[in-house]
């Protein structure tokens, strides 16, 4: 199976689930490339205006977390989100967050504004939430994808991940040279 296949595959599973109230880890087999999905969240809107610039996340490290206002487990680990922003940001860290709410900026600027978030709110479209872009169908949320600085997927999290799971990925990941 494909890269691309492997993980279209994964989110299918995870969409299966729905919105997670505990933890679920799911790792992809073989790393694959996080071009295409990179290239996916550069065509969403950035909340507030613009476009995440694909540039700017080249040899950093990626997390990307897949969220929507009205699951709890999301709101809930939104601010970790944040602390791993605040903490690893110097080293190369960046953080993107998707939300899925089909009412789009209406919900997410208040959720966003109401926790503090500074990462890139990217908005979801009709596409990304019916699974029709690379992502394949993301439904459990909240959902977390880890890219290396290679610019390959080291971790796929459908669900919520237990505190310190995600550090030492990220961690390890941030020692890695950004070369494919």
């Amino acid at each position: 199976m494909r890269p691309v296949g492997r993980l279209r595959a994964l989110l299918a599973l995870v969409w299966v689930l729905g919105c997670a109230g505990s933890s679920a880890n799911v790792t992809p087999v073989g790393h694959p490339d996080a071009t295409p999905y990179l290239a996916e969240l550069a065509r969403l809107p950035v909340l507030g205006g613009g476009w995440l610039d694909r540039n700017q996340l080249a040899g950093k490290v990626v997390v990307v977390q897949f969220l929507a206002t009205w699951c709890f487990p999301c709101f809930a680990t939104a601010p970790r989100l944040e602390e791993l922003y605040d903490r690893y940001q110097q080293q190369g860290l960046a953080v993107v967050a998707v939300g899925m709410d089909i009412e789009g900026p209406q919900v997410l600027r208040p959720f966003v504004d109401q926790l503090g978030l500074r990462f890139p709110m990217l908005v979801a479209d009709d596409a990304l939430r019916s699974g029709q872009t690379a992502f394949g169908k993301v439904g459990l949320l909240p959902t977390t994808l880890i890219v290396g600085r290679d610019g390959k997927v080291v971790s796929l999290y459908a669900g919520v991940a237990e505190q310190g799971t995600l550090e030492p990925l990220i961690a390890d990941a941030l020692k890695q040279s950004g070369g494919k």
